[in-house]
């Protein structure tokens, strides 16, 4: 009886074990639960994938043109979801869920996903919330689609893109709103055309930004293309003396007519007509068009006031050039700056800087030549922003710091960019992390599966590599199969088990029915800032070997 007894509790006991264990299981395959967008900022810095989901208010390729993009809102609030590596369409409108780590990059919060999915159903575009133009206000609907509009107080370009300020009134103050397109927006939105005391309404996704951590927030909307940016001209009243002065200047061409003088009205009509006609081409001239003597300004068309920053033409006329000229250009600017210096018959061309009102600058390009204004000896200057067009030529400088096979940076791009990040270490007291990786048999893939498989297999280790380090990380082929990566702030969290992750990626990586398999060797150690790169590089090489040659002792010994 005892014995009967006894093989029922173990039977019962082991129905118990295995309905738990497979509940378990089933809890465990079950795809996370998304959570609302505004607990997004609960996520940060999590090492666990988290899953959203909501309507996506701007579509693939608007943003950004080569990776994943976009922003999506849910009744909760709204979030911008990037990703290099999720391959998807997304149209504004789109019902889509997204998977992957919430990080802050430039102080703006966005989900760098790994996974993304668009819901098939109807799309329903996702309505703009109009505010005014107060950046307080705005900041309460970070990731979402707003609408406010104002009055156009300047607008500039700046290395990483162009760049408006709107004018409001909130309650009876003033406030005013940044309209940000970052260089690589692929929008093809331009603020060149408009003028200040224009009326606009801009429409776009509210973004954060702070290049250092102790640096105010700045909020900022940026548009999804041009049909966001909607203008109005706007026609200033004209002032009462003005209107005084033009009914003076009538009264006197009336006299001039009683007078009896035909000949003389009609060589005042063709004046007239002759200087309105030029100052309708100098208006509508892109390039910034300056008269001035001995460094003081006579005359300056739109063009001009737009690149020195002023509010309009005439606040520039009788201020002196030196207060526009940046120190760097100094030397160069005297030889336009006297009708003395510029020769007749010739034209002198320079290129130089110039500092706006705001303290922002300019690379130009000036060309001057002699003249003369009001039968004053004068210089007239044209002056043609190039700062695009330096910015091009840097750009395809940067194409020699960039490995051709993987897309990350090469031994010369990871030396220029880590001596940059080693002098911010140094300024604010961190400690960066350098990582090494190497492929383990990339001769036997390249002689059993030949080159191209080689390859194939450094760009999945590239990739990989990419996906599990962050975006501010610096990531290098470093040469042949070896690959770097030199982590900054935060560094010594984010590298801890970067081996198991590093493997994890490159497993979900791969290619299906792939005939090899790639696997890596990860060692990590610490820079020391004080040390020039070349010497930190080689102290933390000699530890990460030693690191290896312990671990193969341990292996050894665990072997016998």
């Amino acid at each position: 009886m005892h014995a009967r007894t006894a093989r029922l509790v173990v039977a019962t006991s082991l129905t118990l074990m295995l309905t738990l264990a497979g509940a378990a299981g089933a809890r465990a395959q079950q795809p996370s639960v998304p959570q609302p967008i505004a607990n997004a900022a609960a996520f940060e810095g999590s090492a666990e994938p988290v899953t959203f989901a909501g309507r996506a208010s701007v579509a693939s390729g608007k943003l950004q043109a080569r990776v994943l993009d976009i922003a999506i809102q849910d009744s909760t609030g709204g979030l911008r979801v990037f990703s290099r590596t999720a391959r998807v369409t997304v149209q504004a409108g789109d019902s889509v869920v997204a998977s992957g780590q919430v990080k802050r990059y430039r102080g703006d919060l966005e989900l760098v996903a790994s996974q993304v999915q668009v819901v098939p159903g109807a799309r329903r575009p996702v309505p703009a919330r109009s505010l005014p133009a107060d950046a307080t206000l705005i900041g309460r609907y970070a990731g979402q689609l707003v609408r406010v509009s104002g009055r156009v107080v300047r607008s500039g370009f700046s290395e990483g893109g162009q760049w408006l300020r709107l004018r409001g009134r909130t309650d009876g103050r003033v406030d005013s709103v940044t309209v940000w397109v970052p260089a690589n927006h692929s929008g093809g939105i331009l603020f060149g055309a408009l003028q200040p005391n224009d009326s606009l309404v801009a429409t776009g996704i509210v973004t954060a930004y702070r290049d250092n951590a102790d640096d105010p927030v700045v909020w900022q909307i940026v548009p999804r293309d041009a049909a966001d940016i909607v203008v109005a001209r706007h026609t200033r009243p004209v002032p009462a003396w003005l209107r005084w002065a033009v009914l003076v200047a009538a009264i006197g061409i009336a006299a001039l007519a009683l007078v009896g003088r035909h000949l003389a009205r009609r060589q005042v009509r063709a004046l007239r007509e002759t200087d309105a006609r030029y100052r309708q081409l100098l208006a509508l001239t892109p390039d910034a068009v300056i008269v001035h003597t001995d460094g003081r300004v006579l005359f300056a068309n739109p063009a001009a006031a737009q690149l020195l920053g002023a509010p309009d033409d005439a606040t520039l006329v009788g201020r002196p050039l030196a207060d526009f000229l940046h120190t760097d250009s100094a030397e160069v600017l005297p030889a336009v700056l006297s009708p003395e210096e510029v020769h007749p018959g010739e034209a002198t061309r320079i290129r130089a800087r110039l500092r706006s009102a705001d303290g922002t600058t300019a690379e130009v390009e000036i060309t001057a030549s002699p003249c003369v204004y009001h039968t004053e000896r004068a210089v007239v200057m044209l002056a043609r922003d190039i700062t695009a067009q330096l910015r091009y030529e840097r750009d395809l400088h940067a194409l020699a710091l960039v490995d051709e096979l993987t897309g990350l940076q090469n031994r010369r791009g990871f030396t220029l960019f880590a001596e940059q990040e080693l002098a911010r270490a140094r300024r604010h007291g961190r400690v960066p992390v350098l990582v090494f990786a190497d492929l383990d048999g990339l001769k036997h893939i390249n002689d059993s599966h030949g080159h191209a498989a080689g390859d194939e297999a450094l760009r999945l280790a590239g990739r990989a590599l990419r996906s599990i380090l962050r975006e501010t990380d610096i990531v290098a082929r470093w040469s042949g199969d070896e690959f770097v990566a030199l982590m900054g702030e935060g560094g010594e969290v984010a590298a801890e088990s970067i081996g198991e992750r590093l493997d994890a990626a490159l497993a979900a990586l791969a290619p299906a029915g792939q005939e090899f398999t790639v696997t890596a060797s990860v060692g990590t150690s610490t820079l020391d800032p004080e040390l020039p790169l070349a010497d930190a590089m080689e102290r933390a090489d000699a530890e990460l070997y030693a690191q290896k040659k312990r671990e193969r002792r341990s292996l050894l010994e665990s072997g016998k």
